[in-house]
């Protein structure tokens, strides 16, 4: 699972960029390009992942993958 297609794309969107916005019963954690990134029960979870967590871990090593480095289980193409 990755973010985005490109580095251009990967720098473009950091999580200090993502929105939280209200959708029906949850909250979404969207992307600045407007695609959702995930789903919370609160605002608070929505919010936090933007600091850590499994969405904020993935930006981090999608941006080592994107630079050469080995992140464990990601294949180099």
């Amino acid at each position: 699972m990755a973010l985005h297609a490109t580095p251009k794309d990967h720098d473009a969107d950091p999580p200090s960029g993502w929105i939280v916005r209200k959708s029906g019963s949850h909250w979404h954690l969207e992307s600045a390009k407007g695609g959702v990134i995930g789903t919370f029960t609160t605002k608070r979870e929505a919010m936090a992942a933007r600091e850590s967590g499994f969405y904020f871990d993935l930006y981090n090593k999608e941006g080592r993958w994107f630079a050469g480095e080995s992140v464990s289980g990601w294949v180099q193409y």
